[in-house]
């Protein structure tokens, strides 16, 4: 027979909670984090509130905001890029990363960090040269903390025919950049690929102009 949790009040589980995740160590991130945090914490004491006296109510509260705190965790060390594989990547993963580089010097980190079997370093980098070239070339406005997938969205505007390869990018970039799997030498070396491919090939302006307007390519 499992034994029965110790009984945790209410008002002690919320505070409880509450103090955690007040903690500095959640408090990386400003903006994101600070709204994730607020909004966690008034669910809580609504959720908490509305409990009755009962042992086995308070147990399961108990469990579920466990398992609430641990799921603030995981998104907020996701968020501050601390959630990665041991060692870390070797080059920054932020898409506006300083110094800036072109596009054709991050395409050569990239090369050159796939040829040394870095295909994490790899990927990124290529990301970071598909992006550089758009912004080069007016195609893309990089705001601070865009996402990968963002960048795609926007790059598929002026190139359509590329969006599943695109998306496949930021899949890859976001395995390398987050995830604890390591991304592969093929995705790598499409990443750069089509980095290349994209630097070599002239946008599709009139799809631009439609997506703009709201009509269909």
């Amino acid at each position: 027979m499992i034994p029965a949790a110790p009984r945790l009040g209410p008002d002690e589980a919320r505070e409880r909670i509450l103090e955690e995740l007040a903690k500095d160590e959640y408090d990386d991130s400003p903006g994101f984090v600070a709204w994730l945090l607020g909004a966690i914490e008034d669910w809580l004491a609504r959720m908490v509130d509305g409990v009755d006296g009962s042992s086995a109510m308070q147990t399961v509260i108990a469990v579920l905001l466990a398992l609430v705190l641990a799921a603030v965790v995981v998104l907020v060390l996701r968020r501050t890029g601390l959630l990665r594989r041991s060692p870390a990547l070797a080059v920054d993963a932020a898409l506006d990363a300083e110094p800036v580089l072109s596009g054709e010097e991050l395409r050569g980190a990239a090369r050159d960090a796939i040829d040394a079997g870095r295909t994490d370093d790899g990927t990124v980098l290529a990301l970071r040269a598909l992006v550089r070239d758009l912004e080069e070339r007016t195609l893309l406005d990089v705001a601070t903390g865009m996402t990968a997938h963002e960048a795609a969205t926007r790059a598929a505007l002026t190139f359509p025919d590329l969006r599943g390869r695109l998306q496949r990018g930021a899949d890859a970039f976001d395995t390398a950049a987050y995830s604890v799997r390591s991304v592969g030498g093929k995705p790598a070396e499409d990443m750069l690929r089509l980095a290349e491919y994209i630097a070599e090939t002239s946008p599709d302006l009139s799809a631009l102009e439609q997506a703009e307007a709201g009509t269909p390519a």
